[in-house]
């Protein structure tokens, strides 16, 4: 694998040219390497999210046809993932570096030797020359991929083992997992429309409504999906919702609703009864939440914007929800598979500010909570500042919460099979196989 610490014995470059017609296809060919180079230097300004910036890149470019589109977008994303490592190798080399490095990321992920072979020869033979070096023989960042302040902190909290692991699991791409919504159907009788329709999907252990696609089956533009029977949720997302467990008839509030994943499964599990207020400081993320709860046939949640986790409109909730959801901003680390440019996009600096909006977050939202009420605390991170720490000082300033065990909420036929039964907070890392990196802890307010 192209991730590995070991020399990976791939193809080298061929300097042939055996016809008129790959010559005369060559130019075509190095237009594609000039596309992939134009979207890195776009891209390595990291202004926004690289979805976004590919999406409009693709919008003011449509000259790239069908095919060329997925081979494009694969080579800068994995670029994105091993941009420590391609930057390190393209140094070297003669000419622009930008050229060196869509060569490599196009070869390392996957594309046809007539597309990254085109153009000087002397890049090529730059190629067979860097295929060959060993990740072991380079410095943190290009070995590991992630950078140097990351990794020493994972090293760090979770020891060596954990750090190189979790570093080789993100240089891969995540599944495409969905959530039945089980308003609308069954996950039986969803698994067998998805499996009439020629996409295969299969079952996921320890989640009931959780379904994961083989391959990345195009799913958004089918009628089942356009009907609502199902979201596309990852499998670690689909669990920390799992453990809000609200009742029939509760009032929920979902602080940071965001565009409403998280909400929707909540309403789902509450059979469309009790109450959801979802709650945002982004209108622009809640407007993207409406047509998809249109599609759920969800109608028990009104939305709402806010200034911030101090609004004073928020005091009519105080001691009154029965589940108050914190899926706080966080640094995403443990979604680096499906978003590989966070990496570039966190600092030291950034995850102060973040730990600092984190404690301000869950210490307003428990005010809503009412008594023998639970407040669950989630990031999709995997650093301890934003998790473990976060809870404890909480719990330590808020005697009235006590920590209650996440296999307590969750049955044994309804968790993930990795996960650590023996902690009090519940963990999901990339590593081991069954979802991104998440984090969630319940907190249970006294009676009285």
């Amino acid at each position: 694998m192209v991730g590995s610490t070991k020399k990976t014995p791939f193809r080298k470059p061929s300097t042939r040219r055996d016809s008129k017609v790959e010559r005369q296809g060559a130019q075509s060919r190095y237009g594609l390497v000039s596309t992939v180079a134009q979207l890195i230097d776009l891209l390595a300004q990291f202004e926004g999210p690289a979805d976004a910036a590919i999406s409009r890149f693709f919008k003011d470019h449509p000259e790239l046809g069908g095919r060329d589109r997925p081979m494009v977008a694969e080579a800068v994303y994995c670029w994105l993932r091993y941009r420590y490592r391609i930057n390190h190798l393209a140094q070297s080399g003669e000419g622009p570096s930008v050229v060196r490095q869509a060569k490599l990321a196009l070869l390392w992920s996957g594309a046809p030797e007539q597309i990254w072979s085109a153009g000087k020869q002397a890049d090529n033979e730059w190629l067979s020359r860097v295929i060959n070096i060993s990740a072991d023989d380079l410095g943190v960042e290009a070995r590991t991929c992630l950078p140097e302040w990351f990794y020493t902190k994972l090293a760090e909290q979770f020891g060596q083992d954990r750090a190189e692991s979790f570093s080789q699991a993100v240089l891969s791409a995540a599944p495409l997992d969905l959530r039945v919504n089980t308003v609308k159907a069954s996950t039986v009788d969803l698994l067998a429309a998805l499996t009439n329709m020629g996409i295969q999907v299969n079952p996921i252990e320890g989640l009931p409504e959780g379904l994961r696609a083989v391959g990345k089956p195009i799913v958004g533009k089918t009628e089942v999906f356009q009907e609502g029977y199902f979201e596309v949720q990852d499998a670690g997302s689909q669990w920390v919702s799992r453990l809000v467990a609200p009742r029939r008839g509760d009032l929920v509030i979902d602080f940071c609703a965001g565009a409403g994943g998280k909400t929707l499964a909540i309403g789902a599990q509450m059979k469309n009864t009790g109450r959801i207020v979802a709650l945002d400081t982004s209108e622009k993320r809640l407007v993207k939440f409406k047509p998809r709860a249109a599609r759920s046939g969800l109608s028990n949640f009104y939305t709402m914007v806010i200034n911030d986790e101090a609004d004073p409109r928020l005091n009519k909730y105080f001691g009154k929800a029965d589940r108050v959801v914190t899926d706080v901003p966080c640094s995403g680390m443990g979604t680096l598979r499906r978003n590989p440019d966070l990496k570039f996009r966190q600092n030291l600096q950034s995850l102060s500010e973040l730990t600092a909006k984190q404690k301000s977050i869950i210490e307003h939202a428990a005010k809503l909570v009412k008594p023998d009420g639970r407040l669950v605390y989630i990031t999709c991170s995997v650093l301890r500042d934003e998790n473990e720490d976060i809870v404890n000082a909480f719990l330590e300033s808020n005697p009235e919460f006590r920590l209650r065990r996440w296999t307590e909420v969750l049955n044994p036929g309804e968790r993930p099979v990795k996960a650590n039964t023996t902690d009090d907070m519940l963990r999901l890392w990339p590593e081991d196989g069954e979802s991104d990196g998440f984090f969630a802890a319940v907190l249970q307010r006294s009676k009285a």
